[in-house]
This record gives structure tokens, C-alpha cells and sequence, in this order.
């Protein structure tokens, strides 16, 4: 079943100096339990096309449905209910320990704890996010953006801060949670060398989606 389908998308900036169009009437859709790999280099409009998917911008024309029904420009109740986020920043709460980062999402002690153990994340329950790596804060955040049980998972460049090991490990536990748990997944990065691990890979060209 179609999970999210995107029509005819179209995304303008305005700035001084003129419009600059990133994507024109891009047509997507990703099914249910499906992972799907964005590729493409820094600027091409990988992070706009993940930010208007979340609701964190609006395209200027096009349609976007969600189970077959169409989402409004702000469709805040899909931005708290169904999707998960990760960005390309951590973006924990410094003043906050891991188990209360996770808890932002859901005050349900069950789903927390499964998600602990799960992530194995139980020795650092207590820890707070300068005392975590790079590694360890980014499966703090896959965590965290699949707690509250989402239909779908978009990461932007999850892995940039990583070492190659480590960005190896994030992309893996991002495909296997999202299987152990229903989700579907978009995964953004400049690193082709993910692409393999994926169902489906798409790259922005002539501000068109195109399959690679």
C-alpha cells in the first residue's frame, strides 16, 4: 500500500538577486515498509524535498498525500504522529540526560524501555549529550525518532559527522529498526556507497527525482 505520494512538487527561493527553482513538478512514492535512499551532492535539494515531506517547509505547488489522504501545508498532526526525524545535527538537549531526550517523544514507559533495549542503550540511560560520541549521540537519535511508533522515518545526512565505521553502523541500525518496527524510511546522504543497502535510490537531476 502507498505509504506517501508526492505530486507535481515544485520548490522556488526567493533571495535579492532572483527565484531559484530546486525542483520542479517532482511525482514520488514510497510504500509501506519500504527503505528508499536520496542521493545527491551538498545544495542539490536533498534537505528541501526531506523538509516539505516532514512539514518543516511547503512546496509552492503540488499535492502531498499520506494514506491517500491529502495533507494540508501544515499537517501538524503527521509532524507529531507519524513521522520520525533525524537531522543532520543531533539536536539533544544538552540540559537533558538520554532517557529524558527520549522521553520528549512519549511519556510511554513501555515503548522507552522497549526502544532501550532494543538500541542497547541501557549504560547510557543517565548520560548526558556531552558525554556521548558522535556514534553513540546519532543512535541516541534513531531512537528517538522511532519511540513513538511512526509510519515513516526521514533522516537528513545522518551520517556526516561520523567516521566510515560508524556511518556504516547508523545506516544499518536505521534500515533493521525500521524493519523490526513497520517503518518506512527516507535516507538522505551524499555517500553513494549506501545506496546498496536500500529497496529503491533516487538522485535530484534538472531539478527532476530520477531513479539511480
Amino acid at each position: 500500500m502507498t505509504l506517501l505520494s508526492l505530486q507535481n512538487i515544485s520548490k522556488i527561493y526567493n533571495s535579492n538577486i532572483g527565484n531559484f527553482e530546486v525542483f520542479k513538478e517532482i511525482n514520488f512514492e514510497i510504500n509501506e515498509n519500504e527503505n528508499v535512499f536520496l542521493f545527491g551532492p551538498s545544495g542539490c535539494g536533498k534537505s528541501s524535498l526531506l523538509n516539505i515531506i516532514s512539514g518543516l517547509d511547503k512546496p509552492e505547488k503540488g499535492e502531498i498525500f499520506f494514506l491517500n489522504k491529502k495533507l494540508s501545508n501544515n499537517h501538524h498532526g503527521f509532524l507529531k504522529n507519524d513521522i520520525g526525524i533525524i537531522f543532520q545535527d543531533h539536536y539533544l538537549i544538552s540540559e537533558l540526560n538520554t532517557f529524558e531526550n527520549i522521553q520528549l517523544k512519549t511519556n510511554n514507559l513501555s515503548a522507552i524501555n522497549e526502544i532501550f533495549d532494543y538500541f542497547q542503550l541501557e549504560d547510557l540511560k543517565n548520560k548526558y549529550p556531552n558525554q556521548l560520541s558522535n556514534g553513540q549521540k546519532q543512535r541516541v537519535c534513531v531512537a528517538r525518532a522511532l519511540v513513538n511508533r511512526p509510519k515513516l522515518l526521514v533522516a537528513d545526512e545522518p551520517t556526516s559527522y561520523l567516521d566510515r565505521e560508524n556511518a556504516d553502523l547508523v545506516i544499518d541500525l536505521i534500515i533493521q529498526s525500521s524493519k523490526k518496527f513497520k517503518v518506512s524510511s527516507i535516507v538522505a546522504s551524499h555517500d553513494i556507497s549506501f545506496k546498496k543497502k536500500f529497496d529503491y535510490s533516487y538522485t535530484i537531476k534538472e531539478k527532476n527525482l530520477v531513479k539511480c
